[in-house]
């Protein structure tokens, strides 16, 4: 190979290498100033799609609450009956810790005489045919009653020796009856259910927050409506007696009573668990008509509700 072969291959072997070397060199580094302002782009980016998840979140549990809502009332009754019969609910009076050891045929005297009573406000108030209400009977002391699922209605002994009239009675008979017209029990589960369930979906498992979002057999006795559900009660109690009576002053009667109650304890006992899970029975009496006035008479409460005797010397000994 002669000296200018040799030359010309040198050159091109160093232009070859040059050339390589050039196209794998390092990238420039970054300047500071753009490498912050990446970052504080990346974090803008995930902060807008950490809100768009957030609403897109409570977007889903307003809506499966209001789904469940608009379904609740449209549920087949048929249905609640067995909820309820599979969860018990219609023994709740029952083994509420009575006081008073009430004989099983008192209780049975008591459950038929309530039994009538909403066999008629049923009718007063035009519940559906395939809507039914239960009488249950409970010796507790405590001043209460409740409406569960299933249209299982429980007074407690406590109550009814609360209540002078058949007129007063009737009026919290036709309450509670009122509730469960409107379906609200169905409401209040279902809602907590929705709710339990869209949390769920989001990745929150509490079996705690489940519990006080759809409640165990024993808060279903203290459940608290809204006031639009209060509100709807009412106006059913007041419906009844107008129907029945021709006034409302029975319902006024008790709303009085209650207030009455209250005041003389400096608010609300634990014992009168009635008005721990309603409306200020002050609040209640001014949105009640009573046409007929305070001169209407009422009819005295049948004794078949009052404790006998024997009970209320048991009582005093304590």
């Amino acid at each position: 190979m002669s000296g200018a072969q040799r030359w010309l291959l040198a050159a091109a072997t160093s232009r070859n290498h040059n050339e390589h070397a050039m196209r794998y060199r390092n990238p420039p580094p970054v300047p500071l100033q753009d490498m912050i302002a990446e970052a504080r782009a990346e974090r803008r980016e995930f902060w807008r799609l950490l809100a768009v998840v957030a609403v897109l979140a409570v977007s889903v549990v307003f809506a499966l609450d209001r789904i469940a809502v608009w379904v609740a009332p449209h549920i087949p009754f048929r249905w609640e009956r067995q909820i309820a019969a599979t969860l018990h609910m219609d023994q709740m009076g029952r083994h509420s810790g009575g006081e008073s050891g009430a004989s099983v045929a008192r209780q049975h005297a008591i459950e038929a005489a309530l039994q009538q009573r909403l066999d008629k406000i049923a009718h007063a108030i035009n519940l559906p045919p395939e809507i039914t209400l239960t009488a249950h009977y409970s010796d507790s002391s405590t001043v209460n009653a409740f409406a569960t699922l299933g249209g299982h209605i429980t007074v407690y002994q406590g109550l009814l020796s609360k209540i002078e009239y058949d007129e007063e009675l009737d009026a919290v008979l036709a309450h509670e009856a009122g509730h469960v017209l409107h379906r609200h029990m169905v409401k209040q589960l279902s809602r907590g259910l929705s709710m339990a369930a869209a949390l769920n979906l989001i990745g929150i498992r509490s079996p705690a927050l489940n519990r006080w979002l759809i409640g165990d057999m024993e808060h279903l006795q203290q459940l608290a409506y809204s006031r639009d559900a209060e509100r709807e009660a009412d106006q059913t109690a007041q419906q009844a007696a107008l129907r029945l009576y021709g006034h409302t002053e029975g319902l006024t009667r008790l709303f009085r009573r209650f207030a009455d109650m209250q005041a003389q304890h400096g608010g609300t006992p634990e014992w009168m668990t009635f008005t721990q899970s309603h409306p200020l029975a002050e609040d209640r009496l001014a949105t009640v008509s009573a046409s007929g006035g305070s001169n209407v008479k009422l009819t005295p409460l049948d004794a078949v509700y009052r404790e006998p005797a024997n009970q209320h010397g048991k009582k005093a000994e304590r």
